[in-house]
């Protein structure tokens, strides 16, 4: 009886920015050249789809890759995550998989999201190091993660303090779900950079890919950006706005997963 055909699913949020769809569609096409023997296809698990999110029009959407894959007979679906932790959009695909898996009878296989549990942090954190790169004694990296109401919320301040652990002058927050007091909020980490001295901070977006969370939110010029608050703190920025698959250790981090998941 012959194996059924294996499928391998990209999942991740997607993006509206035209330099965020670039770097998906760059590292969809760099695990195509790393796997020829498997069909390898692009999915967006965003659910509130504005303007000219990809998922609108591609037919890229989550749902409509896996309807797709119902017509093909026997087959054995793969789906590598590319979300950075396990919140409600990831537990809202799981439920997509598992809903697929009983209609049609195909067999799905999970590989997790990047911060999957508190045995990811080290690693995590390793990579953010090797990323940020040297810093000089009154500079700092500030990292922002998007941040979530979900229980995953406690990874973001595990990493943060692992983070600190091992470049005591990088700081990590989240741009959601922190109030100003909240040790993750960027109020709170721009007080406490501007009482150690820091004079100037490194922009770096904690997020798959740099869309319009990075280039507004982050670095952006309006009131109420990292870098207006940073400033209002004296601290001035350079943004770094590459995503983490952009970044060689964290694509390292995924196609090390993806070998693991096409293998096991």
């Amino acid at each position: 009886m012959n194996k059924p055909e294996s499928v391998l699913v990209l999942a991740a949020h997607g993006s509206s920015h035209p330099l965020a769809r670039l770097s998906l569609d760059g590292f969809t096409a760099l695990v195509r050249r790393a796997h020829p023997g498997i069909r390898v296809l692009l999915a967006y698990t965003a659910l509130r789809r504005t303007g000219n999110h990809p998922a609108l029009n591609s037919g890229s959407g989550l749902a409509e890759v896996l309807a797709e894959l119902e017509h093909l007979g026997p087959i054995a679906v793969r789906v590598q995550s590319l979300h950075v932790i396990a919140g409600d959009e990831f537990d809202r695909m799981r439920e997509m998989l598992d809903d697929f898996s009983r209609r049609c009878g195909a067999a799905h296989t999970l590989s997790g999201p990047l911060l999957g549990g508190p045995e990811d942090i080290y690693g995590v954190a390793n990579a953010l190091v090797k990323s940020v790169g040297t810093l000089r004694q009154d500079e700092s990296a500030v990292l922002m993660g998007h941040g979530t109401t979900h229980e995953a919320q406690d990874l973001y301040r595990s990493l943060a303090e692992c983070l600190k652990g091992i470049l005591p002058s990088a700081r990590l927050g989240v741009l959601e779900a922190a109030d100003p007091a909240d040790p993750l909020s960027i109020q709170a980490i721009a007080s406490d950079l501007h009482g150690r001295g820091v004079r100037s901070a490194k922009l770096i977006p904690f997020l798959t890919v740099a869309g319009r969370h990075a280039h507004k939110d982050l670095a952006g010029d309006q009131p109420g950006s990292w870098k207006s608050v940073l400033a209002e703190h004296t601290i001035a920025t350079q943004p770094d706005l590459a995503g983490l698959l952009e970044r060689q250790a964290f694509a390292a981090i995924w196609l090390k997963r993806l070998g693991s998941l096409l293998t096991g």
